[in-house]
Parts: structure tokens; sequence; C-alpha cells
């Protein structure tokens, strides 16, 4: 039996009709052509979060666990991430944008009073690293294993005697800091046996 006329169109009329439809679809912005975000690769560290600062529910907080002159040294005791945690001093302020649970990390202020953080399951930083810095001959190494670069804000550096007592510290601007993945190296001059505690935030904010 002979096939009616346009029957063997069908399947193409439906393959067209289906194409159709995913590109409208498409086109509404329900689906991202995104290749790491359709292979599931996407970067999930988040640009910004929007939650209200307060106590840390489990009784953690950020503590001042090392001072000396001018620096301190600040611990995340907390199981939890604590988020753009203010750490004043006198008329000064500055913003640690991460500390992780446990994390430790400088900061070039003379007997700081750290403020109330926001507090966020590790799980919703997105897989979030610490920043790390090694001073070299030529300047600081950083390096990042984050999936996307963070936004600098410079960093503290902290410089110790010969028996690892805080004798000093200095700020280090934004552009001397980077947050892109993987490694870089930028030229700066530090002393011998200085500590540097990179300030990578999330976002600009």
């Amino acid at each position: 039996m002979r096939p009616r006329l346009g029957q063997d169109r069908v399947p193409a009329v439906l393959a067209a009709v289906v194409v159709l439809g995913l590109l409208a679809f498409l086109g509404r912005g329900k689906v991202s052509l995104d290749t790491n975000e359709l292979l599931g690769t996407g970067c999930a560290i988040p640009s910004r979060i929007t939650a209200v600062p307060g106590a840390a529910p489990d009784g953690g907080t950020v503590r001042v666990a090392e001072q000396g002159p001018g620096a301190a040294v600040l611990e995340n005791t907390s199981t939890l991430a604590a988020y753009r945690i203010p750490v004043t001093s006198g008329s000064r302020t500055v913003e640690v944008p991460v500390l992780l649970p446990g994390q430790r990390t400088g900061v070039a202020l003379d007997r700081p009073a750290p403020g109330p953080a926001t507090w966020l399951a590790p799980e919703a930083l997105g897989g979030f690293t610490p920043v790390t810095a090694t001073v070299v001959p030529s300047g600081v190494r950083y390096h990042s294993a984050n999936c996307r670069a963070l936004t600098s804000h410079g960093a503290a550096v902290l410089h110790r005697d010969a028996g690892g007592r805080i004798v000093g510290a200095e700020q280090l601007p934004a552009a001397s800091v980077s947050c892109a993945v993987g490694e870089k190296e930028l030229p700066v001059t530090l002393a011998p046996g200085s500590e540097v505690h990179p300030y990578c935030a999330l976002g600009p904010e």
C-alpha cells in the first residue's frame, strides 16, 4: 500500500516543531546556553549574599587569637562561615570578606574589635576556598583554586620577629593583591618573614 501524499513529511514537520519550541523556550531565558551550565559545571560561587548579620547559631564567633603592636590575628571559632566581618580599631574599620570555619587571618589594626558577621553554611559559598599568598624574592605569589576570579580588597601584612611574635603590620592596596584564578605574582617589597593575608571578596560590594 502506497503512503498518502505528504505522509512521509510528518516526521520532518514534527522535528521542526520541536526545534522551534526549544528555540522559543531558550529565548525566554529558561535555559542557559553557557556550556558550563549546560554540562552542570558552572561556577557556583555567588557574587553577592543578602543575609542579616547577627550572632552565630552554634555559639561560635570571630575572636582575636593573637595580638601585637598595630596588628592581630582573627579566628573563626564557628562551624559556619563568617561573611563580611567588620573589624574596628578606634576610628578605623576594615572588612574581612570571608572566614571559613577554623580559618585565621591577619588585620593591620591595633587592638581590633570584630563586629557582627553574617553566618552561612560553608556549602552556601559554592566551593569558595581562601586565596593564599607566599612571599618570594620578586614580590608576592598569589594562588587561587576558585572557579572564578574574586574581587581584591587588598591584604594585611603581618611582621614577626625571630621568635614568631607580631611586631608590626601594614596594609597592601587592592591593586597589589591578586584574586584571579590560578597563580599570579605581583611585585612588592616586604621584609623577610612577612605574612600576607589576602582579602578576596565574593563580589565588588
